[in-house]
């Protein structure tokens, strides 16, 4: 579990990376505001610390669970997460890694596509508030989308017989590329946007116009939207205007995460 000092070292060193990307390669200027850069500099460290912790009790909860239904101690089936023999574990690694890769972004394809058709909209709709996506806007997440989206992963890839080790490795990969998908950049990847998710294709994922508006779900492999049929990212512009249509969500960091629980508008992006 991170630290709050390795956090804020993380931070300047992310911050630093991402500075010099985004001036390069920006697609357009900065039009952070001071109000947007603080949330969000709050859920940077509230999403390691408070959040990651919730997800891993509530995965802790349900493994333990398993354990009581197989009838052994939960000691015992951690130990079982990472020894266990399974047609999974019995691949190659790098073949478990790409397999791990792919089915774990169709499920999240699913579950995103569930966040916005649900009673769950409001927990995704604090992602969605940003009116400036760039790479900190992408640590903006509600506890309860992470515990619900990290649990309709990790339990089915369990289930199918990947290691613990395995999917452990996966979460480093996904912290990543998570602030990449949003970095202010107009990467498209070129003959590989079809196949690896930019900073473009995302981009129209979280516009609040029309043309954009409930597409894009896969966080790495947009060809699941092709196969899906909500594949869209035209060649000649870039989306402009971003956050919430309609009912706003509040901007300060405690509002929003009492918003989910104070109203339930229907999903507009």
């Amino acid at each position: 579990m991170p630290s709050f000092r390795s956090l804020t070292i993380g931070l300047v060193l992310v911050s630093g990376i991402f500075w010099l990307i985004e001036r390069v390669a920006s697609r357009t200027p900065s039009q952070r505001r001071a109000f947007e850069t603080r949330t969000d500099l709050i859920y940077w460290f509230f999403t390691p610390l408070v959040s990651k912790a919730v997800t891993r009790i509530a995965l802790g909860i349900v493994f333990f669970a398993i354990a009581r239904a197989r009838g052994v101690s939960f000691v015992d089936f951690r130990s079982l997460l990472t020894t266990r023999q399974t047609w999974a574990s019995a691949l190659p690694t790098a073949v478990q890694v790409l397999l791990v890769l792919l089915c774990a972004d169709l499920l999240a394809y699913w579950s995103h596509r569930l966040f916005h058709r649900s009673w769950l909209w409001p927990f995704h709709a604090v992602h969605h508030s940003s009116e400036h996506v760039d790479w900190l806007s992408s640590v903006r997440l509600h506890p309860v989308n992470d515990v619900i989206t990290r649990l309709l992963q990790v339990v089915p890839l369990y289930w199918m017989g990947f290691s613990g080790s395995v999917l452990a490795a996966y979460v480093p990969f996904l912290t990543f590329y998570a602030l990449l998908l949003h970095a202010n950049v107009s990467w498209t990847y070129g003959p590989l946007r079809f196949v690896i998710a930019s900073p473009a294709f995302h981009r129209w994922h979280h516009t609040t116009e029309a043309e954009g508006l409930d597409k894009n779900f896969a966080g790495t492999f947009p060809f699941i939207d092709l196969l899906f049929g909500t594949f869209y990212m035209p060649v000649d512009r870039s989306p402009e205007h971003f956050g919430i249509s309609g009912a706003p969500v509040p901007t300060g960091f405690i509002a929003q995460l009492l918003y989910p629980f104070r109203r339930r508008p229907s999903p507009e992006t």
